[in-house]
Protein backbone atom coordinates (compact mmCIF):
# COMPACT_ATOMS: atom_id res chain seq x y z
CA UNK A 1 0.00 0.00 0.00
CA UNK A 2 1.34 3.42 -0.95
CA UNK A 3 0.07 6.86 -0.09
CA UNK A 4 1.38 10.40 -0.24
CA UNK A 5 1.31 13.65 1.64
CA UNK A 6 -1.10 16.36 0.47
CA UNK A 7 1.19 17.77 -2.22
CA UNK A 8 2.51 14.37 -3.32
CA UNK A 9 6.18 15.14 -2.64
CA UNK A 10 6.52 12.44 0.06
CA UNK A 11 5.33 8.89 -0.39
CA UNK A 12 5.05 6.14 2.21
CA UNK A 13 4.77 2.47 1.26
CA UNK A 14 3.82 -0.28 3.70
CA UNK A 15 3.77 -4.01 2.97
CA UNK A 16 0.45 -4.66 4.70
CA UNK A 17 -2.30 -3.01 6.73
CA UNK A 18 -1.38 -2.39 10.36
CA UNK A 19 -2.68 -4.74 13.05
CA UNK A 20 -4.37 -1.70 14.62
CA UNK A 21 -4.20 2.10 14.61
CA UNK A 22 -3.64 4.25 17.69
CA UNK A 23 -5.53 7.55 17.52
CA UNK A 24 -3.87 9.10 20.56
CA UNK A 25 -4.89 12.39 22.18
CA UNK A 26 -1.51 13.39 23.64
CA UNK A 27 -0.24 16.82 22.66
CA UNK A 28 2.28 15.50 20.14
CA UNK A 29 -0.07 13.14 18.31
CA UNK A 30 -2.99 15.58 18.37
CA UNK A 31 -0.98 18.54 17.12
CA UNK A 32 0.93 16.48 14.54
CA UNK A 33 -2.36 15.04 13.26
CA UNK A 34 -1.06 11.51 13.61
CA UNK A 35 -2.98 8.27 13.91
CA UNK A 36 -0.32 5.62 14.04
CA UNK A 37 0.10 2.19 12.53
CA UNK A 38 3.21 0.41 13.77
CA UNK A 39 5.63 -1.52 11.59
CA UNK A 40 9.12 -2.97 11.57
CA UNK A 41 11.46 -0.61 9.73
CA UNK A 42 12.11 -3.17 6.98
CA UNK A 43 8.43 -3.11 5.97
CA UNK A 44 8.21 0.67 5.44
CA UNK A 45 9.78 2.72 2.69
CA UNK A 46 9.58 6.44 2.11
CA UNK A 47 10.45 8.67 -0.80
CA UNK A 48 10.80 12.40 -0.91
CA UNK A 49 12.27 14.99 1.38
CA UNK A 50 11.05 15.41 4.95
CA UNK A 51 11.93 17.55 7.92
CA UNK A 52 12.08 15.96 11.34
CA UNK A 53 11.16 17.18 14.79
CA UNK A 54 12.46 15.73 18.04
CA UNK A 55 10.71 17.06 21.12
CA UNK A 56 12.86 19.22 23.36
CA UNK A 57 10.36 19.18 26.23
CA UNK A 58 11.17 15.55 27.11
CA UNK A 59 14.38 14.35 28.76
CA UNK A 60 14.76 11.36 26.43
CA UNK A 61 12.42 11.64 23.44
CA UNK A 62 11.87 8.30 21.73
CA UNK A 63 10.75 9.41 18.29
CA UNK A 64 11.53 11.89 15.55
CA UNK A 65 8.38 12.98 13.71
CA UNK A 66 8.77 13.43 9.94
CA UNK A 67 6.71 15.82 7.83
CA UNK A 68 6.79 16.89 4.20
CA UNK A 69 9.03 19.91 3.83
CA UNK A 70 6.63 21.42 1.25
CA UNK A 71 3.10 20.88 2.61
CA UNK A 72 4.00 20.06 6.26
CA UNK A 73 1.80 16.93 6.44
CA UNK A 74 3.03 14.49 9.09
CA UNK A 75 4.00 11.25 7.37
CA UNK A 76 5.78 9.00 9.88
CA UNK A 77 8.08 8.75 12.85
CA UNK A 78 11.31 6.87 13.49
CA UNK A 79 13.04 5.98 16.74
CA UNK A 80 15.69 8.46 17.84
CA UNK A 81 19.35 7.50 17.91
CA UNK A 82 19.47 7.95 21.69
CA UNK A 83 16.44 5.67 22.16
CA UNK A 84 17.96 2.98 19.94
CA UNK A 85 21.27 3.20 21.84
CA UNK A 86 19.39 2.45 25.09
CA UNK A 87 17.16 -0.17 23.40
CA UNK A 88 19.31 -1.86 20.74
CA UNK A 89 16.68 -4.45 19.79
CA UNK A 90 13.98 -1.81 19.22
CA UNK A 91 12.82 -1.71 15.61
CA UNK A 92 9.66 0.25 14.97
CA UNK A 93 8.35 2.93 12.64
CA UNK A 94 5.04 4.70 13.07
CA UNK A 95 3.18 5.57 9.88
CA UNK A 96 0.46 8.22 9.91
CA UNK A 97 -2.46 6.15 8.71
CA UNK A 98 -4.44 9.34 7.98
CA UNK A 99 -2.44 9.41 4.74
CA UNK A 100 -4.44 6.40 3.52
CA UNK A 101 -8.04 6.35 2.36
CA UNK A 102 -10.30 4.67 4.94
CA UNK A 103 -11.51 2.28 2.20
CA UNK A 104 -7.97 0.86 2.09
CA UNK A 105 -8.07 0.29 5.85
CA UNK A 106 -11.39 -1.52 6.09
CA UNK A 107 -11.31 -4.12 8.86
CA UNK A 108 -8.53 -2.42 10.86
CA UNK A 109 -9.27 -1.68 14.52
CA UNK A 110 -8.80 1.92 15.67
CA UNK A 111 -7.91 2.33 19.34
CA UNK A 112 -8.15 5.58 21.30
CA UNK A 113 -5.39 5.75 23.93
CA UNK A 114 -5.66 8.47 26.54
CA UNK A 115 -2.12 9.71 26.00
CA UNK A 116 -3.08 13.13 27.37
CA UNK A 117 -3.28 11.60 30.86
CA UNK A 118 -0.66 8.87 30.47
CA UNK A 119 2.30 9.33 32.84
CA UNK A 120 4.71 7.37 30.66
CA UNK A 121 4.60 4.41 33.04
CA UNK A 122 2.64 1.24 32.41
CA UNK A 123 0.00 0.67 29.75
CA UNK A 124 -2.27 3.30 28.24
CA UNK A 125 -5.79 3.82 29.45
CA UNK A 126 -8.37 4.33 26.71
CA UNK A 127 -10.72 7.28 26.40
CA UNK A 128 -13.38 5.43 24.41
CA UNK A 129 -14.04 1.96 22.98
CA UNK A 130 -12.21 0.84 19.85
CA UNK A 131 -13.95 0.70 16.47
CA UNK A 132 -13.32 -1.25 13.30
CA UNK A 133 -13.09 0.71 10.07
CA UNK A 134 -15.97 -0.25 7.78
CA UNK A 135 -18.60 1.26 5.52
CA UNK A 136 -20.95 1.44 8.52
CA UNK A 137 -18.51 3.01 10.95
CA UNK A 138 -16.07 5.16 9.01
CA UNK A 139 -13.09 6.47 10.85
Amino acid sequence: MTSNCLCGAVGVTIETKPEFINDCNCGLCRKAGGAWGYFQSSSVSTKGSTVSLVRDDKKSPAVAIHSCEKCAVTTHWVLTKSFKEKNPSADQVGVNMRLFDPDELEGVEVRFPNGKEWTGEGPFGYRRPALTISDNSPW
